[in-house]
């Protein structure tokens, strides 16, 4: 991010750790930069969209 100049990233893994949270909020105080941490699964449970205030996507 801080490389490519980005003020927003997105990190898509399994799962995170408590620690990893953490280090997601430091970040951000440190550089002023918003990581947004989805998983994989909210992914697949089609949650995304409510995290941006869309409500469900419909996918009919």
């Amino acid at each position: 991010m801080i490389r490519e100049d980005r003020t927003k990233g997105y990190f898509v893994p399994f799962g995170y750790t408590q620690d990893a949270l953490t280090e997601i909020s430091s970040f951000f105080k440190k550089q002023g930069r918003v990581i947004i941490p989805f998983t994989v699964r909210e992914i697949l449970d089609d949650e995304i969209a409510a995290k941006f205030g869309l409500g469900r996507v419909n996918t009919n």
